[in-house]
C-alpha cells in the first residue's frame, strides 16, 4: 500500500468514529457500539473490519485474543485528507470557495463563527 491511506467509505467512517471515541476495540465491542446506531450482523461488522485492515485503515493487534483493532490514522489526519479531497473534487482546489459556501449555507453557529474569527486573527498575527 502507498503512503497515502485510501479514503474511508461512509460505513468505514462510522467504524473509525467508534474507534476514535472508544479507543482500541475488539470486533464485538465495535459491533455492540454500532448496533446502537444501525442494524447489522456481527459477521457484517467482522467483514468490514477485515476489509478496512486490508485497505490500511485499521491496524490489528494479533498478540491478544480476541484481536484488538485501532485506526491507522488519527481522526484529525483523516479529516484533513477528506477535506482536501472535497476541496479538490467539489471546489476546484479552492479552500476559499469551500469556506464561502459553508458560511453562506447558514449552518455555522454564532459560537463557530466566533472561533473562525479567532483563527483568522491568529493567522494574521503570525503573518506580521
Amino acid at each position: 500500500m502507498s503512503d497515502q491511506t485510501q479514503s474511508p467509505t461512509p460505513v468505514e467512517l462510522t467504524i473509525l468514529q467508534v474507534l476514535w471515541q472508544r479507543g482500541p476495540s475488539t470486533v464485538r465491542e465495535i459491533h455492540d457500539t454500532l448496533r446502537e446506531q444501525r442494524q447489522a450482523g456481527l459477521s457484517t461488522t467482522l467483514k468490514m473490519v477485515q476489509v478496512m485492515t486490508e485497505k490500511g485503515l485499521l491496524k490489528k493487534d494479533d498478540s491478544v485474543r480476541p484481536q484488538i483493532f485501532t485506526p491507522s490514522r488519527r481522526q484529525d489526519q483523516t479529516q484533513v485528507q477528506l477535506l482536501d479531497e472535497l476541496i479538490q473534487r467539489a471546489f476546484g482546489g479552492s479552500a476559499q470557495k469551500l469556506v464561502l459556501r459553508a458560511v453562506s449555507s447558514k449552518r455555522i453557529s454564532t459560537e463557530e463563527l466566533a472561533e473562525i474569527k479567532k483563527l483568522i486573527n491568529a493567522a494574521r498575527k503570525e503573518k506580521t
